[in-house]
C-alpha cells in the first residue's frame, strides 16, 4: 500500500456501521460486473454458464470483496494483477485497462483472460477492479481449448502476457483483433472481451461513487478492517485447531504415472494460528495439461481452507496473511516453461484441495468434509443445423458434494473447485441453439455415499447428437479412478461414467482425457456423475432420514437394508 494510503488509513476510526454499509457495497460493486457481463457476452459458456469472476483489490493487490462465482478465479487474481500492474510500474494512467492470460504471468489457464482498471482518486491508484472469464475458444490444438495431447504452453492457444487493452480511456483496436482472430469464434471473442471491459468500468464507475460519499481516508479504513477480519477468523479457526504437522495424500488421474495414479502430498504445520502449506513434495512437472502454475495452486489451498473455516467474514486476502504457502519450482504445482496447464482450474486444483482437506480432517475432525465429484468436462464441436460451426462446452450434471458433521452433500452441484458457481445451461436454449437433444436428465439413485450424513447424489444425463456430420469430442477431468472420499468412518462416492453409445449399439467409454473421440449423428453420450462422500458410519444415520431417501427416491431399498440397516416396506 501507498505511504498516502497507509497514512490515510492510520488517522480515521470507522464506525461499524460504516464498516457494514462499505464492506457490502463493495460486494454489490463486484455483483453488479458479473452481472453486466452476463446480458453483455457472446458465448454460452458466459452468459448460460458464468464462468467468469470479479474482485476489488487494494492497492496491495488484496482481494477485498469478490462475487460469489467461481472460487478458483478469485484466488488467483490477486497474483495476476500484481503483475500486470508491476509490467506497467511506470505508466499507469486513468482510464487504463490491462489484459492478460499468461499462466507463467500469474494467470491460471489460457482460456481465464482477466481485465484489470485501476481506480485513481486524488492522483493515487486507491483499488483496483477485475475481472477473469472464461473464454469459449482462445486457439491451441482443440476446439474450445483443453488439449490433452498437448506437450507444451504454445499448443494450448495464444499466451496474453500483460498488455494494455485501453490506454487513457483509448480502445486499442489492432490488439482487440490480434487477439479475437486468433480464436476459431472470433466475434464471440470479441464481444466477450468488450463485455469485460464494460463489466470492470461500471465497477470502477461504482466505486467512485463510494469514494464521493465517503472519501479516500474512511475507505481504506474500511478496506483494512475487512482485511483484519478476514485474518482474525482465519487464525481463530486455526487456534481451534490441534497444532502439530498433518498430512494429506490425493492423486491425479494420469495415464503414464505407475498403476494409473500421480500422488499430491500436502502436510500442514499449524503453531499458534499460523498454518505452513508444504507442497515441495509434489513430483515433477510433466508434459501433460496437468501441471498447475502457482497463482492456480495457491487458489486451491486457500478454497480449502475457506471450506474448513465455513466462515463468511474470509472471503477476502485477508485469510492469506495466517498462512504460508511452499512449492518446488518445476515440480506439478509450480511448473516453469514450457509446461502444459490447461487442466489445472478444473482437475488439479480439485486434487490440491483435497489433499489439503485430508490434512485438515486430522487437525480438526469435527469439521471434516467428505469427498465433492471431481470436475468431468467435455467439449463437443461440429456443425451446427445450419451448417455453421458451433462449440459446445458441458456444464450439465456437476454431481455431488460430500457430507458434513451437521449437513448431507448437496445434489449435483459439485465440483470441488467451483460448486454452484456455474450454472447449468438451460435445456431449451440448449436444444434451440445446438444439433443436441436432452432424453434423460435426472438425480441417479445410490449415487450419494453412505455415512450418517449421506453425499449428495450425482445425476444421469443422457444426451443425443442430432447433427448431420459427425463432431468431436474432446475430454478433461478426474473422478473415475479416484471417487469422492469419505470421511470419519464414511464411505466412498462412486465415481463418474461416462460414455458414448453409437446408434448401432455399440458402447464406448469416455476417459478423462480422451481427445479426438468421433460423434456419430444419433449417438448418445450417457454422463452418470459422481456422487459425494458420506460424513460418518451410515449406521448411524437416523432410520427416519433413510426412510425420506427411500421414498425420494435418492438410496434404494436395497442400499437401505444392506448398507444403512434400515428395512423400508414397499
Amino acid at each position: 500500500m501507498s505511504e498516502r494510503n497507509t497514512m490515510e488509513r492510520n488517522t480515521v476510526r470507522v464506525s461499524p456501521l460504516t464498516l457494514a454499509v462499505v464492506r457490502h457495497k463493495l460486494k454489490a460493486v463486484t455483483e453488479e460486473m458479473v452481472e453486466t457481463m452476463t446480458h453483455t457476452c457472446f458465448s454460452p459458456i458466459l452468459n448460460q454458464n458464468q464462468d467468469f469472476s470479479a474482485v476489488v483489490l487494494d492497492a496491495d493487490f488484496l482481494t477485498v470483496s469478490q462475487a460469489e462465482r467461481v472460487p478458483i478465479h478469485m484466488g488467483a487474481m490477486p497474483l495476476a494483477v500484481r503483475m500486470m500492474a508491476d509490467a506497467f510500474a511506470d505508466d499507469l494512467a486513468e482510464g487504463d485497462v490491462l489484459m492478460a492470460n499468461d499462466p507463467y504471468w500469474g494467470g491460471s489457464h489460457l482460456p481465464d483472460v482477466t481485465l484489470a482498471m485501476p481506480f485513481f482518486e486524488g492522483g493515487t491508484v486507491r483499488l483496483w477492479i477485475a475481472l477473469r472469464a472464461h473464454q469459449g475458444d482462445i486457439g491451441g490444438m482443440s476446439a474450445g481449448g483443453y488439449s490433452a495431447g498437448a506437450k507444451e504452453i504454445w499448443q494450448e492457444g495464444l499466451r496474453i502476457p500483460p498488455t494494455k487493452l485501453v490506454a487513457a480511456g483509448k480502445l486499442r483496436e489492432d490488439l482487440l483483433r490480434l487477439v479475437s482472430e486468433n480464436s476459431r469464434k472470433p466475434e464471440d471473442l470479441r464481444g466477450d472481451l468488450l463485455a469485460q471491459l464494460a463489466a470492470v468500468r461500471i465497477g470502477v464507475t461504482r466505486l467512485g461513487d463510494l469514494y464521493q460519499r465517503y472519501g479516500a481516508a474512511e475507505i481504506g479504513a474500511c478496506v483494512a478492517a475487512v482485511l483484519d477480519g478476514g485474518e482474525a477468523v482465519t487464525r481463530a479457526m486455526l487456534k481451534e485447531c490441534r497444532e502439530g504437522v498433518h498430512t494429506g495424500l490425493s492423486h491425479l488421474e494420469y495415464a503414464h504415472a505407475p498403476g494409473g495414479l500421480l500422488p499430491v502430498p500436502v502436510s500442514i504445520e499449524i503453531r499458534d494460528g499460523h498454518a505452513v502449506v508444504d507442497l515441495t513434495g509434489a513430483p515433477d512437472q510433466v508434459k501433460a495439461f496437468i501441471n498447475s502454475p502457482y497463482a492456480n495452486t495457491r487458489a486451491a489451498v486457500m478454497v480449502a481452507f475457506l471450506y474448513f473455516s465455513g466462515d463468511e467474514d474470509g472471503l477476502n486476502d485477508g485469510s492469506a496473511r495466517a498462512i504460508e504457502i511452499r512449492t518446488r519450482s518445476g515440480s506439478l504445482i509450480d511448473p516453469v516453461l514450457p509446461a502444459p496447464v490447461g487442466a489445472c482450474t478444473s482437475s488439479t486444483a480439485c486434487v490440491i484441495i483435497e489433499a489439503v482437506l485430508q490434512a485438515l480432517e486430522a487437525a480438526d475432525p469435527p469439521r471434516a468434509i467428505g469427498g465433492f465429484a471431481r470436475r468431468f468436462r467435455f467439449a463437443l464441436s461440429g456443425e451446427d443445423r445450419a451448417g455453421n460451426p458451433f462449440i459446445w462446452h458441458y456444464f450439465f450434471n456437476k454431481g455431488g458434494t460430500g457430507g458434513n458433521r451437521d449437513h448431507d452433500g448437496w445434489a449435483n452441484i459439485g465440483g470441488l473447485h467451483n460448486p454452484g458457481g456455474t450454472p447449468s445451461p438451460s435445456i431449451e436454449r440448449t436444444e434451440v441453439a445446438y444439433p443436441l437433444l436432452v432424453e434423460e436428465y435426472a438425480l441417479a439413485t445410490d449415487t450419494g455415499g453412505p455415512g450418517a450424513r449421506r453425499g449428495g447424489l450425482g445425476g444421469r444425463l443422457v444426451l443425443r447428437y442430432a447433427g448431420d456430420a459427425p463432431a468431436v469430442l474432446n475430454a478433461s477431468g478426474e473422478g473415475v479412478s479416484v471417487p469422492p472420499f469419505g470421511t470419519s468412518g464414511g464411505t466412498d462416492g462412486p465415481g463418474h461414467d461416462y460414455a458414448l453409445r453409437d446408434a448401432d449399439g455399440t458402447v464406448r467409454p469416455i476417459g478423462v482425457h480422451d481427445a479426438g473421440l468421433e460423434v456419430k449423428p444419433g449417438t448418445r453420450i450417457v454422463c452418470v456423475a459422481a456422487g459425494g462422500g458420506g460424513y460418518g458410519d451410515p449406521k448411524a444415520r437416523d432410520p427416519a432420514e433413510v426412510a425420506r431417501d427411500v421414498a425420494f427416491g435418492y438410496v434404494s431399498r436395497q442400499a437401505a437394508k444392506d448398507t444403512y440397516g434400515v428395512e423400508v416396506p414397499a
